[in-house]
């Protein structure tokens, strides 16, 4: 699962590299896509135990990972093979950084993630892998529009299925920096993959987050969920479209994907509504939210169904609102950012012939910086609304502690930062 990492979770990337797709074909006769090309891991005769990437930091780590690795039932030979010649790769900071989940406003990381190019070849992908597409769907009960929108978001359809070597990605993430947590049981669950499926060292190529294959799969997703979608005995994530999108449908089946339930859809609230109620977390019972006025977009009053839903306000009060379904929380098991997630459910209505979003985002408010977004937080936590560490992430605490201030300055409890609420900040935080 490509993690594009929500504060720190593994599955990622927004690919959108444009590419001439080939004609519909029958599934069972259809070319691999092939991982785009990598720079070929060199085989650098060194003697074990003996990093030389020049790093000193990054080659006692080397030393260490090698012993538990080996500890761990890696052989030797796997592990110097795996780990010939790698170094801190300098470009993961930077993309570790800028996630577009978390830095784009989500109105423009929607019309990348959404466009009518990215339908129209998700309609070619589901009419080319047609047969394998229905089951898989049958096999594991998830529909066969949100595999491929899942496809389309991680790897534009195989096309960016990341050019840096696995092992080295993963390395840089562990040695030091605020992914060591996450990176280290990675690092040794690729070992492992490699270990047991000999994969071609050269092909082994990932994402900067250490997530590979056209789903993009962290190395102990794998081992939990990767299945053999084209029946040839044989797991390959870069290679075989089937096994990707099986692996991914085993993923959603196993962590609680609901047959025939939607993922959620647009509504309408009523001009008196309590936003501080509206976050992915509050689920309440439809028929609550039916006796409060919410509507659907069209104005229809809401199904009578025993379930719970959230209201959902990607861009606060003034943007759409969407009702979802347990389905959405599934979605956010494979990457843990609401924007991914309604990516995700619009582009598979799209390919489904839905008409989009209704509501106007709200396209002149003016996205935050990084240092402001710290502000935002450190400004918060210094009025007594805390948010925890400032990290530059808006997430779940910090939008809470925003709704308490929104609160008491009797406005739209949205928690939906601006900067217009960060000039009231500032002036609130400067007293």
């Amino acid at each position: 699962m490509k993690r594009r990492f929500a504060p720190f979770t593994g599955l990622q990337r927004l690919a959108a590299l444009c590419g001439t797709l080939v004609a519909v074909a029958c599934a069972a006769t259809a070319p691999r896509p092939t991982p785009p090309g990598a720079e070929p891991v060199v085989s650098i005769p060194i003697q074990p135990g003996r990093p030389t990437s020049g790093n000193l930091k990054f080659d006692a780590f080397l030393l260490d990972a090698r012993k538990d690795a080996i500890s761990q039932g890696i052989r030797p030979e796997v592990f110097d093979r795996a780990t010939a010649g790698i170094a801190p790769v300098a470009s993961i900071a930077a993309s570790n950084a800028n996630q577009p989940e978390f830095t784009k406003p989500v109105w423009a990381y929607l019309d990348s993630a959404v466009s009518a190019r990215r339908v129209k070849d998700a309609q070619l992908m589901l009419a080319r892998y047609g047969d394998v597409l229905d089951r898989i769907g049958t096999q594991y009960g998830v529909p066969k529009q949100i595999l491929v929108a899942i496809w389309g978001m991680e790897t534009d359809f195989g096309a960016d299925a990341g050019g840096i070597n696995l092992f080295a990605a993963l390395a840089t993430l562990a040695y030091d920096g605020p992914r060591m947590g996450y990176a280290r049981p990675e690092f040794f669950a690729a070992l492992q993959i490699y270990q047991q499926n000999n994969y071609p060292l050269a092909e082994m190529v990932a994402s900067w987050a250490g997530a590979f294959g056209q789903t993009q799969f962290t190395p102990t997703t794998f081992l939990k969920f990767a299945a053999d979608g084209d029946g040839d005995g044989r797991i390959d994530l870069w290679r075989s479209a089937p096994d990707a999108l099986a692996s991914s449908a085993r993923l959603l089946q196993q962590q609680g994907w609901k047959a025939g339930q939607p993922w959620g859809y647009e509504v309408k609230l009523p001009a008196n509504f309590a936003y501080e109620d509206a976050d992915t977390d509050t689920l309440r019972p439809i028929r609550e939210w039916r006796t409060r006025g919410v509507k659907g977009i069209a104005g229809g009053t809401l199904p009578d169904l025993d379930e719970s839903a959230a209201i959902y306000l990607p861009a606060g009060a003034h943007g759409p609102a969407f009702l979802l379904f347990s389905n959405f929380s599934v979605i956010l098991k494979y990457n843990n950012a609401a924007s991914y997630a309604l990516a995700v459910g619009l582009l598979a209505d799209r390919m489904a012939g839905g008409d989009g979003v209704k509501h106007a985002w709200p396209r002149d408010e003016r996205p935050l910086s990084r240092d402001e977004r710290l502000r935002f937080q450190s400004e918060l936590t210094k009025l007594g609304f805390d948010t925890g560490t400032p990290d530059g992430v808006l997430g779940r605490k910090t939008r809470s502690a925003l709704r308490q201030y929104q609160k008491s300055k009797s406005v739209a409890a949205d928690g939906f930062a601006t900067a217009s609420l960060l000039a009231l900040l500032d002036k609130d935080a400067a007293r």
